[in-house]
């Protein structure tokens, strides 16, 4: 499947614009005038949560990888794919590093196990400092909105579904928002007295 994801995406990607404009052309036919900022929507959602939150997974991990090697923990590199994966799902960081933290001091001196505890609890939790600041950036949805659709989607649908929950949500809200914004003219305030009756 991923080797076949890979292959399909080039395709794709060779055919970018032409993807586009049909993409467009569809959105436009179900959702008139707006089908373009839907697509485009659509477009920065994916982009958002590939640095929000597979961007933030993949810079967790490798600073985690970092500590792991540098501490000498055993297999640090299948604990690095573990805090990867927990970044990708989701999945609070700390409790995956507090574990490890304690297995620390059972075999290193407390001075460089007590500087590595505070690295990882650091890594584990930049990513509460992260994902506010690339999530939804050039989106103008909540970054809420997006983050809840990536975590829904992903515990329904994998990493796939990351992406698929967000999109789904973002564009929901979009046309929810301007659905409520549409409003009926008002009468003039200074109707005159016959049109009244």
């Amino acid at each position: 499947q991923f080797v076949g994801s890979i292959i399909i995406a080039g395709v794709l990607l060779v055919n970018g614009p032409a993807s586009y404009r049909f993409s467009c052309g569809a959105a436009e036919r179900i959702a008139g005038a707006k089908g373009r900022d839907l697509v485009d929507l659509g477009i920065g959602t994916i982009r958002s949560v590939t640095k929000g939150v597979l961007g933030v997974a993949l810079l967790q991990a490798a600073l985690a990888l970092v500590g792991f090697v540098a501490i000498g923990l055993p297999a640090a590199g299948v604990f690095a794919g573990v805090v990867l994966v927990a970044g990708i799902v989701q999945f609070p960081g700390i409790l995956v590093m507090a574990p490890l933290i304690a297995w620390v001091y059972n075999f290193a001196d407390p001075v460089p196990a007590t500087v590595f505890a505070v690295y990882a609890v650091l890594v584990a939790l930049s990513d509460n400092v992260l994902k506010p600041m690339l999530l939804a950036r050039g989106v103008d949805v909540p970054m809420l909105v997006i983050l809840v659709g990536a975590i829904g989607g992903a515990v329904a649908g994998g990493v796939i579904g990351l992406f698929v929950g967000a999109v789904l949500l973002a564009v929901g809200y979009r046309i929810l928002t301007s659905w409520v914004a549409l409003e009926a003219d008002p009468l003039p305030v200074d109707a005159p007295a016959s049109s009244a009756r």
